[in-house]
């Protein structure tokens, strides 16, 4: 499976937990992250909404965004997936695809 083939991408996720953090807190969303199954979930501290799911790609320090969908599971984005760097990633799911991830709805939530 990919994670055991990407211990050093798993590992780039997991410390960098506090940045996601981080950023998610300056914008008005405070998060916790949780690692499991080869990947790094974004959930909004209030109600414990899940957010994003970053996974490791293999390709340089690419990730997977994934949304979690109304199947209520993490899924692909589109019908190939959305590849990205975790900082662009980053702002993609607060700037860029809000409605995807639900951000509207949590920073109204305030």
């Amino acid at each position: 499976m990919l994670r055991y083939l990407l211990p050093d991408r798993i590992d780039m996720l997991k410390e960098r937990r506090e940045d996601i953090a981080e950023y998610f807190a300056t914008q008005g969303i405070p998060v916790e992250t949780r690692y499991s199954k080869g990947g790094l979930s974004i959930y909004a501290i209030t109600g414990k909404t899940p957010i994003a799911r970053s996974v490791p790609t293999g390709n340089g320090e690419s990730i997977e965004v994934m949304w979690y969908s109304h199947r209520d599971r993490w899924d692909h984005i589109g019908d190939f997936g959305v590849t990205m760097s975790l900082d662009i990633a980053l702002d993609y799911v607060v700037r860029e695809a809000p409605g995807c991830f639900g951000i509207d709805f949590l920073r109204a939530e305030r």
